[in-house]
C-alpha cells in the first residue's frame, strides 16, 4: 500500500467516525429534550391537579368550618349576654 492509499483509507475512516459521533451528538440531544418536556408535563399535571383539588374540595370545606365556627360564635355571644343579664340577679 502507498501512502497515498492509506491516508485516503484514514480518512474514509475518520468521516465515518464523524458521522458516528455527529449521530451519537444528535440522539443525546433528542434524548435530553424529551426528558425535559416529559418533565414539564408532569409539573404541569401535578399544578392542575392541585387546583383542581383545592377548588373542589379544600375550599368547600374551609367554608363550611368557618361558617359553622361564625354560627357557635353568634350563638355563644348570644348566650354570654343572656347569661350576662341573668348574672346580675344572682350576685
Amino acid at each position: 500500500m502507498s501512502s497515498e492509499e492509506r491516508i485516503k483509507a484514514l480518512e474514509e475512516r475518520i468521516e465515518k467516525l464523524e458521522k458516528a459521533e455527529n449521530k451519537r451528538i444528535v440522539k443525546r440531544k433528542i434524548e435530553i429534550g424529551t426528558k425535559i418536556v416529559i418533565g414539564l408535563i408532569i409539573v404541569i399535571l401535578l399544578i392542575v391537579g392541585y387546583i383542581h383539588v383545592n377548588n373542589t374540595i379544600i375550599k368547600p370545606y374551609k367554608e363550611k368550618i368557618d361558617y359553622v365556627n361564625d354560627k357557635v360564635d353568634k350563638v355563644q355571644g348570644f348566650i354570654d349576654d343572656k347569661l350576662g343579664g341573668l348574672s346580675k340577679y344572682f350576685k
